[in-house]
């Protein structure tokens, strides 16, 4: 077992996993419903990282959390509508990865209003099983982080990791 974070700074190192059957590296709107829960960029080590609540996915039965690293960064865009607001749940409703010229790439529609676009040159996607985390979600609205974080999968958890993929292969 390794913590969260540990696989955003090196990755499995080694450590197998089963082949993952719905790849998003890959497949389009294999995200879907997917809750976005931090995103981590790292100049330092050129990536970002993506860490998503798998509990409320549509194409993943086991799980219940995910990251997505890309490395090799070239950008990172997010657009969502200015507002001073609470907690806020934005759940993949597209997502489309695709590999040109050495260089991979996906772009993720997120319910209600935002817009996330990461490119680099290579990305790796880890589903895992966070330890501690409950069956459901927490309920958001009225809260702030810090009384919702227990009932997330977050980067200090402790996980296994059940399924992975990376662009390297391709």
């Amino acid at each position: 077992m390794t913590r969260i974070e540990d696989l955003f700074i090196s990755g499995a190192d080694g450590a197998s996993s089963d082949p993952i059957g719905w790849d998003p590296l890959r497949e389009p709107d294999a995200l879907q419903e997917a809750g976005l829960l931090d995103c981590r960029v790292s100049p330092l080590t050129g990536r970002a990282g993506l860490l998503l609540d798998m509990r409320t996915a549509l194409q993943y039965r086991t799980g219940n959390a995910a990251l997505l690293v890309v490395r090799g960064l070239r950008s990172f865009r997010w657009s969502e509508e200015a507002l001073e607001r609470d907690l806020l749940n934005f759940a993949v409703m597209s997502s489309a990865p695709t590999g040109v010229k050495r260089m991979w790439r996906i772009d993720l529609g997120l319910f209600p209003d935002g817009e996330l676009s990461i490119e680099g040159k290579a990305a790796d996607f880890f589903l895992l099983d966070a330890q501690g985390v409950p069956e459901a979600p927490p309920s958001y609205p009225g809260h702030r982080l810090d009384q919702v974080r227990h009932g997330l999968p977050w980067w200090e958890s402790v996980c296994t990791v059940l399924e992975s993929s990376n662009t390297s292969s391709d």
